[in-house]
């Protein structure tokens, strides 16, 4: 999943949620699954949104600071490809 599709999938979960400022959710996500694109897959990025969709279906509002915790663990979670242990 690229980056915007993921920003377009958290918006029709969360299509009108306001954080506590009334700005919308979903856009703030983008600078989180463009990184994580960018260091990890396509299939992280789709776990990303789908842990963010969960959350916002759970009744959370995940900030940034949270999304980037949750790709961060993502990407920590990835088996070593170079033959490392």
């Amino acid at each position: 999943m690229q980056p915007e599709e993921a920003v377009k999938q958290i918006q029709c979960v969360a299509n009108t949620s306001l954080d506590d400022i009334g700005q919308r959710v979903a856009p703030m996500y983008k600078p989180t699954f463009d990184w994580l694109a960018t260091e990890g897959t396509e299939k992280d990025v789709t776990l990303l949104a789908d842990q963010i969709a969960a959350e916002i279906r759970a009744g959370n509002r995940p900030g940034p600071g949270e999304a980037d915790g949750f790709a961060t663990e993502i990407l920590s979670r990835r088996t070593l490809t170079d033959g490392g242990t």
